[in-house]
């Protein structure tokens, strides 16, 4: 429990920090948000491609060795955001990062699900928010540091330590292996349908992903373009920046402890039809005014809204096919992640034409989309008392 609770914390630590250097970065190559979104829609369809192809092995070679793999190329990943001077190199470098990042997401979601699965125990809506809690962290430590003159691209560097950590944890962790996990070529996994193909034709499991998609979608949004939208479209400076964004990840923190809670009592149904609302509401908030105050309201209000999303989406996965986790999860991390990793360049490229508060409207339409499609989710009772 205790590296399952580190490698989303220092995953988040990851994303926070990368959410305020963005800026930086794209800053010291010369990008407007028109190219930096085609170089992010590289590393968007690399993570997809790499998911789907390669997420099952996380289930055939062990979550150990899959993890120890993946981690040591997310470091290599971050590495090359440090040295990256020039577009080419950048995209290079996304294709490597969002790849090893896909991966490792897909890896630490299905350990979890293990850990579920083992235990007995609702774990994670506490596992993600301990990746939002980490993200708070980053995104105002790097403000911090920024604020004290640290290069960008040393604070880059500064990641690798939290990462080295999770992986001589993962190096020196026993992983639990649950009883009667099947192979990919089990004869009764073909004649269930659930095979690693025919799980992307599972109607139950792709409507999960797609409303976790649109989680993510929001999500990923505010990750890649909030700190851009409040330091360059906005000019507030690095600290103020930073806090917006921590502000947003906060909420998700917040969120995500609250979400057993809340799903317990009022179901996924409700709760997600709730998301819907508050993420249109607090992102239309956020962008009609300029005001730093009702900005990072909005923010707020979105970060709460879309905090349960991700983690009832995976916990329904792995419920839906216990004996294939790291399938499943992928299954939802692929349509949903992926979704998310590709609205990033769309917003870039809309922001050429319409700029970044026009083109963060889409975070409105996400949220609409959650409350229609949330409609058609069945209130149905899984293992634990948790409906899906």
């Amino acid at each position: 429990m205790a590296l399952a609770a580190s490698a989303f914390g220092v995953f988040g630590i990851w994303a926070g920090s990368s959410a305020v250097l963005l800026a930086d970065l794209s800053r010291s190559i010369g990008l407007s948000p028109g190219p930096l979104g085609v170089a992010l829609f590289a590393g968007a369809a690399a993570s997809m491609v790499s998911m789907w192809s390669l997420g099952w092995t996380a289930d055939r070679f062990g979550r150990k060795a899959y993890l120890m793999v993946v981690t040591g190329v997310f470091g290599l990943g971050t590495v090359g955001l440090a040295l990256a001077g020039s577009f080419a190199a950048l995209v290079a470098v996304f294709v490597v990062l969002y790849s090893a990042a896909g991966l490792y997401d897909v890896g630490i979601n299905a350990a979890a699900v293990d850990l579920e699965h083992l235990s007995g125990r609702r774990q994670m809506s506490f596992l993600h928010a301990l990746y939002a809690v980490g993200a708070v962290f980053g995104s105002l430590g790097t403000g911090a540091m920024l604020s004290a003159d640290v290069g960008f691209r040393l604070v880059y560097l500064a990641l690798l330590v939290p990462l080295a950590a999770v992986a001589v944890g993962i190096v020196f962790t026993r992983f639990p292996n649950p009883d009667g996990v099947r192979t990919e070529s089990s004869p009764e996994v073909v004649e269930e349908g659930t095979s690693r193909w025919g799980l992307y034709r599972n109607a139950p499991l792709l409507l999960v992903a797609a409303i976790a998609g649109l989680g993510f979608v929001s999500e990923m949004v505010m990750e890649r373009w909030s700190g851009i939208y409040l330091r360059d479209t906005l000019g507030l400076g690095a600290l103020l920046g930073g806090s917006g964004v921590a502000v947003f990840f906060g909420a998700m923190a917040l969120g995500r402890f609250g979400t057993g809670w809340a799903v317990t009592r009022l179901g996924n149904r409700r709760v997600l039809l709730g998301a819907g609302v508050l993420t249109t509401c607090g992102m239309a908030l956020a962008l009609v005014t300029t005001l730093p105050a009702l900005i990072i309201g909005g923010f707020l209000l979105v970060g709460l809204a879309i905090s349960g999303m991700a983690p009832l989406a995976q916990s329904a996965a792995g419920d839906l096919f216990p004996q294939r986790a790291g399938a499943a999860t992928s299954v939802v991390i692929t349509f949903s992640s992926g979704g998310g990793l590709l609205a990033t360049p769309l917003v870039g490229g809309m922001a050429e034409v319409t700029g970044l508060r026009a083109a963060l409207g889409l975070v409105v339409l996400a949220g609409l989309a959650v409350l229609v499609l949330s409609t058609r989710l069945r209130e149905t009772t899984t293992k634990g008392g948790r409906s899906a």
